[in-house]
């Protein structure tokens, strides 16, 4: 048995990034870009618009008497349009946000600026302007301005969210290289285990460890792979943990402990799986078992058994598969890890005497600072008090008891 820094430490230097891919743009959301994006157009691709108004001639504007400039309109150009029409003195051009800039023009001054009742003047009629803030090249973004052909717009390791996304495809990237999404195959084993969409008979109970699993590995944005149950039999076990093999991550929970029917340990080491730990000082979760197992032609997978009962399944989903799961998508250290703060009790609770205890609490800010209430649980098998749970109470070892008021370490979930 080793302590629990010991371990996550192990899986810290066990698990590494995936080797990295070609994917389509919007399969990499939420993903790290593992080579830069460069774009194959300027942005702006052209002089355009950056406000309905008149398109027009900053000379004539100099120009006008009494600061009101009474001027033609020949073309009206909505977004998407263009001409060939170049805009000589005495003329502008109607124009909306986004239209190219039309050749001879170089500022628009806004439709708000139209006095007299012309805000409504199109092509073929005359429009008074009066812009008392004008200054040269007002309201025009130039080519260029944002970024060039060739430039590189995104940086790898950068993590691609949606502004990502959309520079990306603004940049002409139809498909970048970027971490894969990480795929785990989630095993529960217990002959008494049935679905959760069937009435349990006696001496059965339903399998929670399986969708709350899953949905720990989607809540990273990792693929979940649920291979169902398998009864506590060996040659059932193996088979499905054979093809569990095939994916980046095996979480199998149940069969880990130190009963008849923990046949699981074994099972690993007969299909070459190489064991780097079994049992930590922590409660809930002493069983879990760490391995890895090499691949020829692929990543290794790495391994994971995690105790059968749900609380602990979960608790130690939390500590030891989370930053598994973060290094092997590419992210960056700060992110393998849920947070950890410093709260204050609002009841008492107390600490076991061999190993870390987490149990479930409540968070709430005050004007002292995060308050931790803890929740009414019963053990590892409950879920209930879990469910509710916005951290973890992180107690050492020592069997202290620790009193309302006083200062403990908390998990922020």
């Amino acid at each position: 048995m080793i302590d629990l820094a010991a371990a996550i430490a192990l899986i810290e230097n066990t698990a590494a990034p995936l080797p990295p891919r070609r994917m389509r743009l919007l399969d990499a959301c939420g993903r790290v870009l593992a080579a830069p994006v460069h774009s194959d157009v300027d942005s702006p691709p052209w002089d355009r618009a950056m406000m309905d108004g008149f398109a027009l001639r900053g000379d004539d504007v100099a120009a006008a008497a009494a600061g009101v400039l009474e001027i033609d309109v020949v073309v009206d150009l909505a977004a998407g349009d263009v001409t060939t029409l170049e805009i000589r003195p005495g003329c502008c051009a109607r124009i909306m946000t986004g239209a190219p800039i039309p050749r001879g023009a170089d500022a628009v001054i806004p439709v708000e600026c139209a006095v007299d009742d012309t805000q409504g003047t199109h092509a073929g009629g005359q429009v008074r302007l009066r812009d008392d803030k004008f200054r040269p090249g007002q309201h025009i973004a130039r080519q260029g301005a944002a970024f060039r052909t060739g430039q590189e717009v995104l940086a790898a390791g950068m993590t691609l969210g949606a502004a990502e996304i959309g520079l990306a495809a603004e940049a002409g990237a139809t498909h970048v290289v970027a971490a894969p999404q990480v795929r785990v195959a989630i095993l529960s084993t217990g002959s008494e285990l049935v679905p959760p969409d069937a009435v349990p008979a006696f001496g059965q109970t339903r399998n929670s460890n399986g969708p709350m699993i899953a949905a720990a590995v989607k809540l990273l944005a990792a693929e979940p792979i649920p291979l169902g149950i398998a009864a506590d039999r060996p040659e059932a076990i193996r088979a499905a943990v054979a093809q569990g093999l095939a994916a980046d991550v095996l979480l199998l929970s149940g069969g880990v402990s130190a009963g008849d029917l923990d046949l699981v340990p074994e099972i690993f080491r007969l299909c070459g799986v190489e064991k780097i730990f079994h049992k930590v000082r922590l409660k809930p979760g002493k069983p879990v078992w760490f391995g890895i197992l090499q691949r020829e032609q692929a990543a290794p997978t790495l391994v994971f058994g995690l105790p059968g009962n749900p609380a602990s399944s979960l608790v130690c989903f939390e500590l030891f598969v989370r930053p598994a799961l973060r290094i092997l998508a590419g992210l960056p250290r700060e992110q393998w890890h849920l947070s950890r703060a410093c709260g204050r009790l609002t009841a008492a609770v107390k600490a076991a005497a061999d190993r870390p205890v987490y149990l479930p609490c409540r968070l709430a800010k005050s004007a002292g600072g995060l308050e931790a209430t803890p929740l009414p649980w019963t053990g590892s098998s409950d879920l209930l008090g879990l469910a509710g749970a916005a951290g973890l109470i992180a107690l050492p070892a020592g069997g202290k008891r620790f009193e309302a008021g006083d200062e403990v370490e908390v998990v922020v979930r």
